[in-house]
């Protein structure tokens, strides 16, 4: 049985936990998952299966694999060396949070006890002095800080950080939160301002060291954030010292011989070789207030890009202001998926490429999406304006959701625009399957923000709010919704009591004739049929205002209702003409969903030679028993260059999903694919 929303209201990490939770100096406040509750529509059913299916079945391979092991053997219950690498723990931490969300929405009397007997392993191993890594608790202690770049220590407890502040949330017993005050004490105590100027080779601990901060009013946990980040880029030891990282020495690169092959050995040799070469990987090699493009490893930019958004927001930080406007605007306009993904993976760095250098054979990582929601969402809550939640938006319904499947138990690592793949029950490295274990249920959380008088919604999603104005009342606000099949979203506002703010609505930018908020992607068609917006029955203005809200400010009365309608004609998508991979090549969208082909729709043709006419007419139509209930694009397309065949266009998240081995593509032939051509 589900919580109701009132129920979550009442308790005592309800409303006044967020209201006691040191505010942003800057910026809109955001409203948490647990004063959401999807019901029904497109994400309701998600959440459902992540609690029922996904969070089990994760902790389920997380317990075969030596996860928990670790801690009982680190805590001299059992014997044995450690299980796995040495950043094992992170993904035990990110499957927990994830059952700390869901279990706030669907109560489980056994998956409750379960959770708690495995944070009752991990409080067993802490140590004396706070230090959490069941790795280096196992073995070498004296070497915990000493493979800061390879090993990821501080990653691991940045994880343990966001879990514990879940933990808090859903129960109010200060166990785990007091666990995780501990370590970050432990970790105070050796790095900062005086001691060891160091920083971890995967960023993590920055964004949950300011979680822990607004969890507990501890400032000294956000001044660490900062400095770990103020640190990056400089020559790591005793103090702060400058750090020329073109004048580096080249790493020592083992090659093969002509008949022999490297060794295992060899390979690993050269793989630790280049991480210490600080060109980027780690966003390591220059300040951070001097990185103005996206370079290096997906994944730890994400995480790193949050966090210095939100020092912006806690903190005097207008070096790191410049800086992020710069990454974002080089993201965005030159190194950004149609679906939201990030990473090409060219350097062999699981990270950003060269310039529009864009294949759609890459790399894609689904962790790289979870971190590039983190980050849009925050800058989102920092300006205010609706174009960082439209590159959100876009990256939970593309890039992020294509990493799990509809049944909410197979994994992508990667998340290619085209190929041929198979979703697996479990990843090796599972820092992605735990990762989406986690952010499913946090879905809630990313709809609405707050200001002093201003109520803002940023999502359209089926269910009910609860959202405490920090100048006013608790505004519940109920959507009825089948977005995003259908653009037509009903909001009843109900104040307790009666108030005067500012209800402010996104309107997207692919409803306004932009599919990204730049000139890397644009439609066929920019000329789109009109938004509408009414109140109570009666028109008001559609037209947003500079930062692309529809703003209405108003005495609201419980039972007011707000209708949007957002049309979602079906739109073909062209890339920038430096975007050589596209060349030729149109993708399809309908509201904020990209679409792809799949080799079981078009049995009698081989997808990747297709070519929709550019005068071709395509028409969407919903099935509520294919793949979850889907809309699909149906056309006619030519085979061979002139053989007309029936086109049928899936949402891209939902490739992969009913037989293995199915070749994909997201862009499709609009010109004759030449004779010499591959097939």
């Amino acid at each position: 049985m589900r919580l109701a929303l009132s129920s979550l209201l009442l308790a005592g990490t309800g409303i006044g936990a967020q209201a006691a939770s040191p505010a942003p100096l800057r910026g809109l406040e955001e409203v948490g998952q647990d004063r959401v509750e999807l019901q029904g529509g497109f994400w309701g059913p998600r959440l459902k299966t992540g609690a029922e299916v996904t969070i089990p079945h994760a902790l389920n391979r997380l317990e075969q694999d030596g996860h928990v092991t670790n801690f009982a053997i680190a805590a001299g219950k059992l014997q044995g060396p450690p299980s796995g690498h040495a950043a094992f723990d992170s993904d035990l931490h990110k499957a927990l949070e994830g059952a700390m969300y869901a279990l706030q929405h669907y109560p489980d009397p056994a998956l409750r006890q379960r959770v708690d007997g495995i944070l009752d392993q991990i409080l067993a191993a802490q140590q004396p002095d706070g230090y959490l890594v069941s790795y280096y608790i196992i073995q070498q202690q004296d070497q915990r800080w000493n493979e800061m770049r390879t090993k990821h220590p501080l990653y691991n407890a940045g994880h343990f950080f966001e879990m514990a502040v879940a933990h808090q949330q859903l129960t109010g017993d200060p166990k785990m939160l007091n666990a995780a005050k501990r370590f970050a004490d432990n970790i105070d105590s050796v790095f900062g301002i005086g001691k060891r100027y160091d920083v971890d080779g995967h960023q993590e601990v920055e964004l949950a060291l300011v979680k822990l901060y607004r969890a507990t009013g501890e400032r000294r946990y956000l001044e660490l954030a900062r400095f770990f980040l103020d640190e990056r880029g400089y020559a790591h030891g005793t103090a702060r010292k400058p750090f020329d990282y073109k004048a580096q020495k080249p790493p020592v690169i083992i090659q093969p011989a002509e008949d022999f092959p490297l060794t295992p050995e060899q390979r690993r040799a050269n793989f630790q070789a280049q991480l210490h070469f600080r060109n980027g990987r780690m966003q390591d090699h220059k300040p951070v207030v001097e990185q103005l493009e996206a370079v290096g490893h997906a994944v730890r930019a994400g995480y790193m890009y949050s966090a210095m958004a939100d020092i912006v927001r806690f903190m005097d930080a207008p070096g790191y202001e410049r800086a992020l406007d710069s990454i974002w605007n080089d993201v965005m306009s030159r190194k950004l998926y149609i679906t939201g993904g990030l990473g090409t993976g060219q350097y062999d760095d699981e990270g950003f490429g060269d310039p529009y250098l864009l294949p759609n054979d890459t790399y894609c990582e689904s962790c790289a999406a979870i971190a590039h929601v983190l980050w849009q969402h925050r800058m989102a809550l920092l300006k205010g304006q609706t174009k960082y939640a439209d590159v959100m938006e876009l990256t939970l319904y593309n890039g992020m959701l294509s990493g799990i499947s509809i049944s909410g138990n197979q994994f992508f690592y990667q998340n290619p625009l085209t190929g041929k793949d198979r979703r697996r029950t479990w990843i090796g490295l599972s820092c992605c399957p735990s990762n989406l274990a986690r952010i499913i249920p946090e879905i809630g959380g990313l709809a609405y923000a707050r200001g002093r008088q201003q109520v803002v919604v940023n999502l359209y999603l089926a269910g009910d709010a609860a959202v405490a104005l920090p100048a006013g009342p608790v505004v519940k606000l109920t959507q009825q919704t089948e977005y995003p099949w259908d653009g037509h979203v009903k909001l009843t506002v109900t104040p307790a009591p009666a108030a005067k703010f500012d209800l402010s609505l996104r309107i997207p930018g692919w409803a306004l004739g932009r599919p990204v908020p730049s000139d890397l992607y644009h439609f066929a068609d920019t000329k789109v049929p009109p938004v509408e917006v009414k109140v109570n029955g009666e028109r008001a203005s559609a037209a947003p205002a500079a930062d692309g809200y529809v703003h209405l400010p108003r005495t609201w009365q419980a039972g007011d209702v707000v209708e949007l309608n957002l049309p979602m004609p079906i739109q073909r998508v062209y890339a920038h003409k430096q975007v050589k991979e596209d060349e030729g090549k149109v993708a399809l969208m309908r509201g904020p969903v990209v679409y792809c082909l799949e080799t079981v729709d078009q049995s009698d043709a081989n997808v990747l030679r297709l070519v929709l006419p550019r005068d071709a007419k395509l028409q969407a139509a919903h099935h509520a028993d294919l793949l979850g209930g889907v809309t699909t694009l149906t056309g006619q397309a030519l085979a061979d260059g002139q053989r007309p065949v029936a086109l049928t266009a899936v949402p891209y998240y939902a490739w992969a999903n009913r037989t293995t081995n199915q070749v994909m593509t997201v862009w499709l032939n609009e010109t004759p694919v030449r004779k010499s051509s591959s097939p």
